[in-house]
């Protein structure tokens, strides 16, 4: 029989079918801080009452069982404690989130009164703490057995109910997935081989990281065996997560292959930004339209969810205008229950997603797909990194009543005194007293706003009060070995700390440890011992496909008489002009990759420009990206300077003649700063090759994909120059692919290849 499983707190939240959204301006306490004052409190206890006490029962239906659990923070006798962490007064905080803990409690009071018959009567107690003063505010109730026992058995029917169509859809969808052939007529080779190894991996439940090169099909490779396996497991959903747009739409197409017919109930996840109704207001049922009644609305909403399977943005827009309730939210909620969800990798790895532990109280484990996985090292590092401003403050400042200004001066004075006297460069000082201060900012923030009620929140406001929280947040996580200050003296605009992650590779793995499995995949994930330690995956299975390509098709020439070094860098542009101005005026499109936008504009200054030859600019839109790529598809003879790690760089596709010549100047090193530095010696602490983590190779990935630019289909011919001295290293150390055949020379005996010869002749 099917069983299911849900948390207490997870029952409540579904049963709560009342009250306003509170979505933005009431960041909650971190989860550390929650456990830290839940431990104090218990610790403050009487000796006889026992802390974190299992509670469950199980709720019988024909088709299956369901079993509700979870641990009560303090029982006493007769009396159930649910400890809440708030840094705000119990009658501050919104009616329908007091509701929902009431709710919990009650339950936990329920489940204990079953298996205790004796007790007529208990004691129903909400304990709300402030995290820094301890201070208590608790709203305690007598409840009798009979009628706790009768609610919860509401709620497990309310729950069963809407288990019943979810159970008649998954058991739809289980027989519709064992049914399910790949949606061509046959597979690649190469394309099986990972397809068979992600689906034992998802099988399994195991890490697993591919490393298989352009033109492999591994979007479908990893997509289509992690929903064959979906039978096989106790996983109930898939969640593909990508790096840039590119991602998105390639996961999407090959689930409208797999999934012409939408049998699969999905939805598209997008930036609060993007999803939004009504940008112009706070998120809060008070004054929005769309989060008003929200839990009501939602209710009526989801047979309709359930009932059309594949939710794009426009369709959540179009369902959101009609009843009128907030699609951001909405898709959150619905992805606890979709079969497959396709989301940027914030969803799942940022510090305030809450989407992994949504799944894990509804019992639904998750399978992760991770496109372009190599790029996890760096969003990692970007996801646990902050700065906060000064400027903020100050523009707060600017809009807010002269009795709130008081409390934003208090934020303004702390940060001067962390930035105050502080040396250049990195620091291992944590910022204690400023995110003390931004706590009790954040307390203060309802209170500040009940007490001026003719004050509108701002947008600045409500940035204010995120940037506190996430920065305070970080800071928590945050340890010596693995992050570094950096803080910034000036005027009250110039001001600022910086947190700086220097190895993401533990907090990554604890997200990784919440979900059934990870499949990573990527064209360029070698060397092993690096990408799979930095991204937390330091236990995945691994595999390396060769190339779907036959060796005729392209060709890679090494230039081993150039040096692109910092010290040469005068040399570079007299070593390069000739090849590069042949290149320019070859038949063939090209595009040529410098290391930095410095090393580019040395070494085209002296070239003759043309309508054809096109130089890429900082800060270039998507829109500029797209119209240059539709020039490379329409027209013949383009070269595109361009920069390694760019927009260019990665995520494009220019099959044929759109793209035959790839030229990357140089191994494309990270700057030497002092960030850099710090990841060396951090990788030297832990008996790694310092250098080679923090320098060789992320450039080298770099280098791997731009090179991936060339040759995408089976068709394809096209020629690939490196110019370094330093790529014959590379190439000896085995950090360069099996499948390239290279042709080392000086540069002078490879220009005409790039000029006027055919590709791979």
């Amino acid at each position: 029989m099917t069983r299911f499983k849900v948390s207490v707190r997870a029952l409540a939240a579904f049963n709560q079918t009342n009250g306003h959204l509170i979505g933005s301006a009431r960041p909650s306490p971190s989860a550390f801080e929650g456990q830290h004052t839940h431990r104090l409190v218990q610790d403050n206890r009487p000796d006889h009452t026992r802390t974190e006490v299992s509670l469950s029962a199980t709720w019988c239906n024909p088709s299956f069982e369901l079993v509700i659990s979870g641990r009560a923070d303090c029982i006493a006798d007769n009396t159930i404690e649910e400890i809440k962490t708030s840094r705000v007064p119990a009658q501050d905080i919104p009616d329908s989130v007091r509701a929902q803990h009431r709710m919990q409690a009650e339950i936990y009071a329920a489940l204990f009164a079953l298996s205790h018959p004796e007790c007529s009567e208990l004691i129903v107690t909400v304990t709300y703490v402030h995290p820094q003063t301890l201070h208590e505010w608790q709203d305690s109730k007598r409840c009798q057995r009979e009628t706790l026992i009768e609610a919860f058995f509401s709620y497990c029917a309310r729950y069963d109910h809407w288990l019943q169509s979810v159970h008649q859809h998954r058991q739809q969808r289980q027989q519709w997935l064992q049914d399910l052939t790949f949606p061509y007529p046959s597979m690649r080779v190469e394309q099986r081989r990972m397809a068979e190894n992600v689906y034992k991996a998802c099988a399994t439940g195991a890490h697993l990281t591919v490393e298989a090169p352009t033109g492999t099909g591994k979007t479908l490779a990893a997509l289509f065996p992690a929903l064959k396996a979906m039978p096989q497991n106790s996983a109930q959903s898939v969640f593909f997560l990508t790096m840039k747009t590119t991602g998105r739409d390639a996961a999407e197409q090959a689930l409208t292959a797999i999934d012409p017919q939408a049998q699969l109930s999905t939805v598209f996840l997008s930036a609060k930004t993007r999803a939004c109704l009504s940008p112009d207001t706070a998120c809060d049922g008070n004054v929005c339209p769309f989060a008003q009644d929200y839990f009501s609305k939602r209710e009526r909403v989801w047979p309709q969810l359930l009932a059309q399977t594949r939710w794009s943005d426009e369709a959540l827009k179009t369902l959101a205008e009609q009843e009128q309730i907030c699609p951001y939210y909405l898709a959150q909620d619905w992805a606890s229950w979709s079969d497959v969800v396709i989301a940027d990798i914030n969803y799942i790895y940022d510090t305030t997603a809450v989407q992994p532990y949504l799944l894990k109280e509804i019992d639904n484990q998750a399978m992760v797909l991770i496109d372009e996985c190599h790029n996890l090292i760096d969003r990692g590092r970007m996801i646990f990194s902050d700065v906060f401003r000064g400027a903020l403050i100050q523009q707060v400042l600017k809009e807010v009543p002269k009795v709130i200004q008081q409390e934003v001066r208090k934020l303004q004075r702390q940060l001067r005194n962390a930035c105050k006297d502080q040396p250049a460069g990195l620091s291992t000082t944590l910022p204690q007293s400023l995110c003390h201060q931004m706590r009790e900012f954040i307390a203060r923030s309802p209170v500040l706003l009940q007490e001026n009620p003719s004050y509108e929140p701002s947008v600045q406001w409500q940035e204010l009060i995120f940037a506190c929280a996430r920065f305070a947040r970080l800071n928590e996580l945050a340890n010596l070995a693995d992050f570094r200050w950096r803080y910034q003296d000036g005027n009250t605009h110039e001001r600022q700390v910086e947190l700086i992650c220097l190895n993401p590779s533990p907090l990554l793995q604890q997200k990784h440890d919440l979900v059934h499995n990870v499949i990573g995949f990527s064209a360029t994930l070698q060397p092993w011992s690096y990408s799979n330690q930095l991204n937390g995956l330091s236990n995945a299975v691994v595999q390396s496909l060769p190339s779907p390509f036959q060796p005729a098709q392209f060709q890679v020439y090494l230039a081993n008489d150039v040096s692109t070094r910092f010290r040469d860098r005068h040399r570079l542009a007299g070593s390069l002009g000739f090849t590069l101005e042949r290149i320019v005026n070859s038949p063939c499109n090209s595009m040529v990759f410098f290391s930095s936008y410095q090393q580019l504009r040395q070494c085209t200054s002296a070239l003759h420009r043309s309508e054809y030859l096109l130089i890429q600019q900082p800060g270039w839109q998507s829109t500029d990206r797209d119209a240059i790529l539709q020039r490379f598809r329409s027209e013949q003879g383009l070269t595109l300077m361009t920069v390694l790690g760019g927009v260019f760089a990665e995520g494009i596709d220019l099959p044929g003649t759109a793209l035959e010549q790839v030229v990357i100047v140089g191994p494309g090193l990270p700057q030497v700063n002092d960030v850099n530095n710090a990841i060396r010696e951090r990788m030297t602490e832990q008996q790694f090759n310092g250098f080679d983590y923090a320098y060789v190779f992320p450039g080298l990935q770099k280098v791997l994909q731009a090179a991936g630019r060339c040759v995408r289909t089976e068709s394809d011919r096209g020629d690939i120059l490196l110019i370094d001295d330093r790529f014959s290293g590379y190439q000896q150390n085995g950090w360069l692919p099996d499948h390239w055949s290279i042709r080392s020379g000086p540069l002078s005996s490879w220009a005409s290849v790039f000029a006027d010869a055919p590709p791979s002749s």
